[in-house]
């Protein structure tokens, strides 16, 4: 007799944007977990998500060891541009401790022209394409892999769900990338599922929980009719509907639950909500399950279609908040990425949800082909003319898979190899151009040029732990007596993928000792360092920042436009240095480019103190004592001057 094999252990993976773990919710991981389980798979294979308290808020070391634990035969990776660097960091890491283990990578980063993944020494097999059915064949050739050399297969037939016509082997599955022999191999494309309603709900399932005040995301469809040349939405999800898409009727279940679990919203997964065939079918539903509106509902729409009627239903089900796109009002560039827009019926529309009380997310993006700076200029003046609102500047992402990549030569755009593929420079508009460009239109946007989006952001109040095991902040006094190195190595494992040390008494050497063995066991986590009460000179924190161990990444090269040139094309944000101080004995501008200084204040002198630190300058305040109305005095002025404000009431500095 023979006994049963054990489990096939499959962990799967999806890491947070660095500044809004909140919306991490790993859906296409839910997809593969709910399609095996259609497929009958998971009587052989134990399936696992990683609890988002791990994935969303652990560092490296943390991740690394919870997946360790696991010995998963199979590591599965959602990749995107916010978090493929550092999942393939962790994957190394996690391969030098389980050197049998397979890792299997998908998602819009799994393209046929990205190199630097599909080479990367942590992937074993890149999915390409729609992930599913590829995942469940890659499950089916474990399955046998294992069968085969445990039996004799001639005598031990296989189960229904692992068994093939031939043994199954990687070159006969569709839609993958390997090597073999050193050489990279491509199979055929996989056909998308023509019929989605195969794939059960992993809401309504069981696989996926939302915590209260998570954003849950719906996917309607998987479909878009324009085919915009810097997209891959289209391009990767087909222009045909057919039957790609999920019903009403599903669609407005998962929002039920997820209002039933206390999502602080429902982002629809969908690039035209509002021409979905089953578009008035679902606000009846929606009409029902949120009668009350208590659920804000965002949504992505196509402007062209906004009629008041189609307006006055999705505002009456919730939708509070809108994106409609726009890029460009240029001809040429519009034409240039084959954006099919009517302005004047796209204008008409947003206006109306504008009238209805929408928050509209407008966006103008900097280096289409054939734009040039006359060519934004016009684009600003359009919005003006149209009566339109607030807009958003972002740069072009050269995205692999695109076209626009493909045609890169034809506009001579330069762009980063890596994410989050920024263009540089393009035949209209060299790099300074395109720097000072964004500056100027952030700055008239009413955002702060300096910002990095994505970054997470400076927190001088206390924040709880997700979960017992995770360290979020320490307070550090160097003149104490303690065994530094000791004490850093002790909490290593256990630090947040952001993670704040309040520095009292600096002294540098006890930083680094301190600090060293943490950044080296968690090379690509956030750091925010805060120096309490002595001013260190500017060219010690140089030094100290270009020494901290740390892996350039996603981040710094969202950075980049912060610095002259575009070369390095990245800009290490890693530690991030904030000075807070008493007296207004320092000059900000001393420290540009090198730390933040927040300014301690007294509640019962703020109106004298507020208007003095107006006119010296810094990047925020840490009020003491006071109480609502100060707090509403101190709201008043930020709004005015745009400073963060946090009270030492609510902080972890000792």
């Amino acid at each position: 007799m023979f006994e049963p094999l054990a489990s096939l252990e499959v962990v799967l993976l999806q890491l947070p944007v660095p500044n809004n773990p909140q919306a991490n919710v790993p859906l296409a991981a839910g997809y593969l977990k709910a399609y095996a389980g259609a497929q009958g798979l998971l009587d052989h294979c134990t399936i696992t998500l990683l609890p988002r308290t791990i994935t969303d808020h652990g560092g490296d070391a943390l991740i690394v060891a919870e997946v360790v634990a696991r010995r998963p035969a199979l590591l599965g990776l959602s990749l995107y541009t916010w978090n493929s660097e550092r999942s393939l960091h962790l994957a190394s890491l996690i391969k030098a401790q389980l050197p049998d283990l397979l890792v299997v990578v998908g998602g819009p980063e799994v393209q046929s022209d990205n190199d630097w993944v599909l080479e990367h020494p942590a992937v074993d097999i890149a999915v390409l394409g729609e992930g599913e059915q590829t995942f469940c064949d890659l499950l089916r050739w474990q399955l046998q892999q294992r069968h085969m050399a445990a039996f004799d297969a001639a005598r031990i037939p296989l189960e229904a769900s692992t068994r093939m016509a031939a043994p199954l082997t990687l070159a006969a599955i569709p839609g993958i990338a390997f090597h073999d022999s050193g050489q990279l191999i491509m199979t055929e494309p996989r056909k998308g599922l023509d019929d989605l309603q195969v794939v059960p709900s992993p809401y309504l399932q069981g696989y996926l929980t939302l915590a209260p005040g998570d954003m849950a995301f719906v996917e309607c469809s998987r479909w878009c009719p324009y085919h915009c040349t810097f997209c891959l939405y289209g391009r990767n999800m087909g222009s045909k509907l057919g039957k790609r898409y999920f019903g009403a009727e599903r669609v407005a279940a998962e929002v039920a639950w997820a209002k039933a679990q206390g999502a602080s919203a429902v982002h629809f997964v969908e690039a035209n909500l509002n021409l979905l065939p089953y578009f008035r079918q679902l606000m009846i539903a929606l009409s029902d399950i949120n009668a009350d509106r208590r659920l804000p509902l965002y949504a992505e729409l196509r402007g062209e279609h906004l009629s008041d009627e189609v307006i006055g239903q999705m505002v009456q089900v919730g939708l509070t908040v809108a994106e409609v796109g726009l890029q460009s009002a240029n001809p040429r560039a519009l034409q240039a990425v084959e954006r099919r827009t009517d302005l004047v019926k796209w204008a008409a529309g947003t206006r109306r949800l504008y009238h209805a009380g929408v928050e509209v997310l407008l966006d103008v993006i900097l280096g289409l082909p054939a734009d040039d700076t006359a060519g934004v200029e016009y684009t600003l003046q359009w919005i003006k003319a149209e009566q339109l609102g607030a807009y958003d500047i972002f740069i072009l992402q050269v995205l692999p898979g695109t076209t626009v990549r493909e045609r890169a030569a034809q506009y001579q755009l330069r762009f980063q190899e890596r994410p989050p593929y920024y263009v540089l420079a393009t035949d209209r508009l060299d790099y300074t151009d395109l720097r000072a460009l964004r500056w100027e239109l952030k700055l008239q946007a009413g955002f702060d040029p300096q910002s990095v989006e994505g970054m997470p952001e400076l927190e001088l109040g206390s924040r709880p732990s997700q979960a017992e095991s995770l360290v979020a902040h320490y307070v550090l006094d160097c003149i104490a007596d303690q065994d530094w190195a000791a004490l850093g190595a002790q909490i290593a494992d256990h630090v947040t993928a952001h993670f704040t040390l309040f520095v009292h008494n600096f002294d540098p050497t006890v930083v680094r000792t301190f600090a060293w063995p943490i950044a080296e066991a968690n090379l690509t986590i956030h750091w925010d360092i805060v120096i309490c009460g002595l001013a260190p000179e500017p060219t010690v924190l140089h030094g100290l920042h270009q020494a901290w161990p740390h892996q350039i990444g996603y981040l710094d090269r969202v950075a980049v436009y912060q610095q002259a040139q575009p070369e390095p094309p990245y800009r290490k944000v890693t530690p991030r240095w904030t000075l807070l101080l008493r007296a207004m004995t320092i000059d900000p501008l001393r420290y540009e480019g090198i730390a933040h200084i927040v300014w301690e204040v007294e509640a019962e002198q703020l109106a004298a103190q507020l208007a003095a630190l107006e006119r010296h300058g810094g990047a925020g305040i840490l009020v003491h004592g006071g109480d609502e109305a100060d707090r509403e005095i101190v709201r008043s002025w930020q709004q005015e001057i745009g400073w963060p404000a946090w009270w030492s009431d609510d902080s972890s500095i000792q």
